[in-house]
């Protein structure tokens, strides 16, 4: 079991504005909603607006936020339509092609030649340096006894009363748009000021009305009692 730690640990989170198709984003339904404490002395700095989805004010926000807020971990929520299970990503690419052709809400695109200007000799492809193994195996203890809402949503309606081992995952499939964008943009930044890519993406479903989302937000919290639980073993050593 890890260790609990007395000292607080700082998480910042994140969550999406709307965009194409989706006129209510549950990433930020979720954000908005979380406590700014939790047990097991955690501190959460929710950003108090959602995010543009837009290259440019995410690459100018998210390094400053960072840089303010000196998380120990970053969390960045955000929806995949179609999917009926919560995710968090492993790795994140830059420069790849739906940067520079996939133009986000403002009609603007972030080319290459952007991208080697702002990241340098970044590498081509990074994962964040959070164990999402130990993660994911103690988020699915933490939500077996979380029950699915008969929603509105057809991942919702499809996953009620499903299989809960399917509920939480890990995933290696950011996309090439704005998660993948502001993923690799943490993981940048997270790596510059604490020296770890200690930054985690989660994506949710495509969650409709007030019940779903506050399903989220349980779902979302067992998810940062994990991250830090897995952080403060690592820090420890293990045990």
């Amino acid at each position: 079991m890890a260790p609990v730690a007395s000292a607080v640990t700082r998480v910042l989170v994140t969550g999406f504005g709307p965009f194409q198709g989706v006129p209510n984003n549950p990433s930020w339904a979720i954000a908005s909603l979380l406590p700014t404490t939790l047990p097991n002395n955690i501190s959460l700095t929710i950003h108090p607006a959602p995010l543009p989805v837009a290259y440019h004010p995410v690459i100018s926000t998210v390094p400053a936020l960072i840089a303010d807020v000196h998380p120990d971990i970053a969390l960045h929520i955000g929806v995949v339509e179609g999917r009926t299970y919560f995710a968090v990503e492993q790795t994140s690419r830059r420069n790849v092609y739906g940067y520079s052709w996939n133009a986000d809400i403002d009609g603007e695109v972030f080319t290459d030649t952007e991208g080697d200007a702002v990241w340098g000799d970044q590498p081509t492809v990074l994962s964040t340096e959070l164990d999402l193994e130990a993660v994911v195996d103690e988020w699915q203890n933490r939500t077996e006894g979380i029950v699915w809402p008969e929603g509105e949503s057809e991942g919702i309606q499809g996953k009620a009363g499903g299989d809960d081992d399917d509920e939480v995952r890990l995933s290696d499939n950011v996309g090439t748009y704005l998660c993948a964008f502001i993923y690799y943009t943490s993981m940048v930044e997270m790596g510059k000021e604490r020296g770890q890519r200690d930054t985690a993406f989660m994506h949710v479903p495509l969650l409709l009305g007030e019940e779903e989302v506050q399903f989220g937000v349980e779902v979302t919290v067992e998810l940062i009692q994990s991250l830090v639980s897995s952080w403060r073993a690592e820090r420890a050593g293990g045990t």
